[in-house]
């Protein structure tokens, strides 16, 4: 996948260079607009996205504005381990690039390298501080 480094991002960096090409194998590169909703809160949970470039909302029906998205951060996790729909909504705030993995290849990878769940810890933790500290 062009100009994607997944040894940059976090939650890849735990993989050794075969498992971080297994990756961008399977992933796919998106690029939205400003503006543009990259997923909606109720929908079903296909990927895991992660952001290449640009930054997004997230956003939450019941509570508006819950969350900034940057470089390097990821989301979708979630709903692929758990199963269930989209917790909220994402949109792109500038031009944003995200890398797209399914989410069998996801699953598969985390029961493989269960090391990925750190990096995931690390984020699920930060964002429940940015709630509890920022309540909206």
């Amino acid at each position: 996948m062009d100009s994607v480094d997944a040894a940059a991002i976090p939650l890849f960096a735990v993989l050794g260079p075969r498992d971080r090409e297994r990756v961008l194998k399977f992933a796919k590169r998106r690029t939205y607009q400003p503006g543009d909703v990259v997923v909606h809160e109720g929908d079903q949970s296909l990927n895991l996205y992660v952001v290449a470039s640009g930054h997004a909302r997230v956003e939450r029906a019941d509570r508006g504005v819950v969350g900034h998205i940057k470089v390097g951060d990821f989301f979708g996790e979630l709903g692929l381990i758990e199963d269930h729909e989209r917790t909220a909504t994402v949109i792109a705030e500038d031009e944003l690039t995200c890398v797209l993995l399914p989410a069998w290849e996801f699953r598969s990878l985390l029961k493989e390298h269960p090391v990925m769940a750190v990096p995931m810890l690390h984020a699920l933790i930060a964002r429940i501080h940015g709630v509890e500290h920022h309540p909206g």
